[in-house]
């Protein structure tokens, strides 16, 4: 169990309010919106609904995702990591009135340094940005970001920035659903980027069980979560909670619910149906770039140009990815897996790495086929809109990296390329998580009283 997270259980079981752009500088591409992937966030509403029937980028089960939208990223922003401090994997979440703290870490593509500035903002449940700063933050409603680096010896400059929170001049009263606005100095409409993240009071136990069911139509068994708890005081209402489950911090694809069963009084539990269950998702590719050489899934680099060049072996619509992959719940890790530099954050560097994804029997397919993963947290850019290649009867695309470890995927249009994709072996290892939270009239807002997960080896 991680030390720092005591709320996260890890054990065996059988079981994303501006639309306009910025200027040039700051713009990035919006999500298309015949298939947007929303940047992975937990949306919650009042009851279940029906995801998108065929979306290619999220799952095919209710989720609830109304309310929630973040500022594009801007384009010179890359390597964006928020995660509690100590554990680059770790969902960010702070237990409220703790010593913990979250780490955002992200680098420049510039070669001048200067300080920015950080934002926070309390949102309820459906995500709607609710209080103003007084009633959830105890001191200041904005920080300066005034530890930043220049990168040292790199091929491609940047500025690496690190800030941790709560401190000094951050710290907060309420529980609940937060977002981070990283900006320009001082200038709260100037956006580099936004986050999510969470702040649980932990005010009661939690036991979440996964079942596997089998659900008609689907080729794997599903997983049910089911949860029981005692609600912290015996005046709330049953009907005044919501529970959200999240599969390895997808947050976009979020089952919840606000249905209670109260045949276990005092005790409240909840349960997705099986037909809302987690449907077994075929594992996401794994992509070691720690060091920038030949070895692993790297098959070809040139270390003659600038930024080097990595390709990385083709990707193959039936087959998904391995199961032996290490465990990084949707992240980008690099301090603790770049060990060929003395200081990866700043010593790092970047590459331009090729894709080649492989349809079925090499033929090419109507419809777009989109990159994605941790290195975008998961967006749907058309930045990274794959082109078939005739010669090599495959899809083609390059992106920048940094060196570290990535999860991806490939989102696909073509629906009978889709379905074939999904016949791939499920992902071995998963985290489950329940965020719950209870509305409460006095003070206008929903609390996150606690947050519980469970890694389980399918």
């Amino acid at each position: 169990m991680d030390p720092g997270m005591s709320s996260i259980f890890l054990a065996s079981a059988p079981l994303r309010r501006r639309s306009e752009a910025i200027g040039n500088r700051h713009t990035k591409a919006l999500l298309n919106a015949s298939l947007v992937l929303v940047v992975l966030v937990l949306s919650a509403c009042a009851s279940t609904e029906e995801a998108g029937n065929g979306d290619a980028t999220r799952e095919d089960a209710p989720s609830l995702r109304r309310g929630f939208y973040l500022e594009p990223t801007t384009e010179e922003v890359h390597t964006i990591q928020v995660y509690r401090t100590g554990n680059e994997t770790a969902i960010p979440l702070l237990h409220l009135g703790s010593n913990e703290t979250i780490t955002v870490a992200f680098d420049l593509l510039e070669s001048d340094s200067r300080p920015l500035s950080v934002f926070f903002y309390h949102a309820d449940r459906n995500w709607r940005r609710d209080l103003v700063p007084a009633e959830y933050l105890r001191s200041f409603h904005r920080d300066d970001l005034l530890d930043y680096r220049p990168s040292l010896a790199t091929d491609i400059s940047y500025v690496h920035y690190a800030y941790e929170f709560p401190n000094s001049s951050i710290d907060f009263r309420l529980s609940g659903n937060y977002v981070l606005r990283i900006t320009e100095q001082g200038l709260e409409d100037e956006v580099l980027f936004e986050r999510p993240f969470f702040v649980s009071e932990q005010s009661t136990g939690v036991d979440l069980r996964l079942d596997n069911v089998l659900v008609a139509g689907r080729g794997y068994t599903s997983v049910q979560p089911f949860v029981r708890f005692t609600p912290p005081t015996a005046t709330t209402n049953a009907f005044d909670y919501l529970v959200c489950f999240v599969r390895n911090d997808q947050y976009a694809s979020a089952r919840c619910t606000d249905r209670p069963s109260l045949a276990v009084q005092p005790d409240i539990s909840f349960f997705l149906d099986p037909y809302e269950s987690f449907e077994p998702s075929p594992a996401e590719y794994f992509l070691d770039l720690s060091e920038i050489r030949v070895g692993g899934r790297i098959d070809f680099t040139d270390l003659s140009v600038q930024p080097p060049e990595a390709a990385i072996a083709p990707d193959y619509a039936r087959f998904s990815g391995t199961g032996l992959a290490p465990f990084l719940n949707g992240q980008t890790v690099v301090e603790s897996v770049v060990r060929n530099v003395i200081d990866p954050e700043v010593s790092a560097q970047y590459a331009r790495v090729f894709f080649r994804f492989v349809p079925v029997d090499e033929r090419r397919v109507s419809g777009r086929i989109v990159l994605t993963g941790s290195f975008n947290n998961w967006a749907y850019d058309e930045e990274n809109t794959l082109t078939w290649n005739p010669e090599r009867r495959r899809y083609e695309v390059d992106i920048l990296l940094k060196q570290g470890h990535y999860e991806y995927r490939y989102l696909v249009e073509n629906p009978r390329l889709r379905e074939a994709m999904s016949g791939a072996a499920p992902r071995f290892q998963n985290l489950y998580t329940t965020f719950i939270y209870l509305s409460d009239v006095r003070i206008s807002t929903d609390r996150l009283i606690s947050v519980t997960g469970v890694l389980m080896n399918y």
